[in-house]
């Protein structure tokens, strides 16, 4: 490659990364607050004041420590200014906290690309990097205050740092790895699997090159420091907060920690986690059994215009992600598919076989599992991975046919990317045409997570006509969140307009409604 070459990639990686963070930086004032942030932030200024502790159960249950990024902010403006008070209910920290969100996301743009460059050359690099600048299920969560792209991040450095390790070996690549996992743990519960993938493939690394037993004293030894790293970060997060209480002083809810108390011979052994980090797990096991459709959880789940309590759908992530990603990347990841297949290179400690090992895992995981169903946020995690691995379209002989499909894939990735903006938390692809019955296919966190309110309030100034709708059957033209139209929540309040279908919608989020006089008669 040419000097020009490299000069003109640099400079079109500049401008990407400047593109994501203008878009970042015109979405976060321009959505509102939604559900689970003001929780999130308040789990994570209690951390920065020294009290770690799991106060509110169900609030602070999934809340993670990972968070007290987001208080950076504020806690640099009490420092400016130490006797600071604000009257507004914490919102201006959770809209400047979202900017931590953001600028840590930029990291995994960064990986993306450097790991796509690293297989497949510099132009693979610069392909994964402009799905990720345009990818609206990242950007719609690098704007909140919320894990799931700390999730991302992490997962992302975790399977890049085990395939360097495994295929270079080395000390930095194995404490850059170490330090990705514990950071995960810090992160979401939910990437404790990690530890079982990676287990489970260093096994069969071993196995395949035959040194588990030549090799026992110096895998022990590796083991011991991942855990110290793994003991240390987890500790320091929770402020080393009762480490070393035996399971007998728990007071535990879920039946799989009750269960685990029950074992005398473990009972009294002193656990070298701290408390909150062992509650938070217990108490998303418990909410884990309690189901959607029970009030201290979560709604129903709902999908394909069917709502479910105590249990989910075992096909939900497959009908979310064929709606929410972009056409164009899924025809990328039909053909990259194809490549590897025919290719036929997929040996162990390959990135296609970690990745794909990870990837079937999570998959049986969320769907089997986990019955709290409720976005695609939760596996927001596989797409900075499938974005390295769909770089390898760029092996494709270019040619003149090959250019022209590139432009088109191109328009219409970002058309569509800037056809929700900002509010891409609605995002859905062109599968669904008619999108007022995007609620059709799916509803909660999806479509509708609490951002559009500030959309909404504005077009009420414009439009007097129009008001939210009541819980009293009248006529007029109304609007209504897409959960609450579809009750998620069960509380049955706006059930007199479940009769009615749509006229149109608002932010993608609110469906409009006419109601006659005459409909109500009927």
């Amino acid at each position: 490659m040419s000097p020009g070459s490299n000069k003109t990639f640099f400079y079109l990686r500049i401008i990407l990364f400047a593109v994501y963070l203008i878009n970042g930086i015109i979405s976060i004032p321009r959505n509102s607050m939604v559900s689970d942030e003001m929780d999130n932030w308040s789990y994570s200024r209690r951390i920065m004041k020294g009290h770690p502790e799991k106060v509110y159960t169900y609030d602070d249950g999934p809340a993670m420590a990972i968070g007290i990024l987001n208080t950076i902010p504020r806690s640099t403006e009490q420092i400016t200014h130490p006797g600071l008070q604000k009257t507004d209910g914490g919102i201006s920290d959770v809209m400047h906290g979202r900017y931590i969100t953001l600028i840590v996301s930029l990291l995994i743009g960064i990986y993306i690309f450097k790991w796509s460059k690293e297989l497949f050359g510099e132009a693979a690099g610069m392909f994964s990097l402009f799905l990720f600048v345009f990818c609206p299920n990242l950007n719609a969560n690098a704007i909140l205050i919320s894990y799931d792209n700390y999730t991302a991040l992490f997962s992302l450095t975790s399977f890049y740092y085990f395939w360097k390790f495994v295929n270079e070996s080395g000390n930095k690549n194995f404490l850059l790895f170490s330090t990705s996992i514990a950071l995960a743990q810090i992160s979401k519960y939910s990437l404790i699997h990690l530890l079982v993938i990676f287990g489970v493939i260093s096994i069969l690394i071993l196995l395949k090159r035959k040194s588990l037993k030549k090799t026992w004293k110096k895998n022990l030894m590796r083991l011991v420091i991942f855990c110290c790293i793994l003991l240390l970060i987890i500790n320091a997060a929770y402020l080393f907060q009762g480490c070393g209480q035996t399971l007998s002083s728990y007071h535990f809810r879920s039946s799989v920690f009750q269960s685990i108390q029950s074992v005398h011979l473990i009972r009294e052994i002193p656990l070298p986690f701290p408390v909150p980090y062992i509650e938070g797990f217990d108490i998303t096991f418990h909410s884990l059994e309690l189901g959607p459709g029970n009030p201290l959880v979560a709604g129903s789940v709902y999908l394909l215009g069917q709502l479910r309590n105590g249990q989910g759908f075992w096909y939900y992530y497959l009908i979310v992600f064929l709606f929410k990603t972009p056409i164009p990347f899924l025809l990328i990841l039909l053909i990259s598919a194809g490549i590897y297949v025919k290719q036929r290179k997929f040996s162990i400690q390959s990135p296609g076989f970690i990745i794909s090992i990870g990837l079937l895992y999570y998959f049986f995981i969320f769907s089997f599992l986990n019955t709290v169903q409720i976005g695609i946020r939760h596996i927001l995690f596989v797409y900075p991975l499938l974005y390295v691995m769909a770089a390898k379209i760029s092996l494709l002989k270019p040619g003149k046919a090959f250019n022209i499909l590139l432009l088109f894939f191109t328009v219409y990735y970002v058309s569509t990317f800037y056809y929700f903006f900002p509010n891409l938390i609605s995002y859905s692809n062109e599968l669904i045409m008619d999108k007022k019955y995007a609620y059709k296919i799916m509803a909660d966190s999806n479509i509708d997570y609490g951002q559009g309110w500030y959309t909404v309030e504005n077009y009420l100034k414009t439009h007097p006509d129009i008001h939210l709708a009541d819980t009293i059957a009248k006529q007029g033209k109304f609007l209504i969140r897409v959960n609450d139209y579809l009750d998620i929540n069960g509380n049955h309040k706006y059930s007199w307009l479940s009769n009615f279908k749509p006229m149109g919608h608002v932010d993608h989020s609110f469906l409009l409604f006419n109601i006659k006089e005459e409909d109500l008669i009927k």
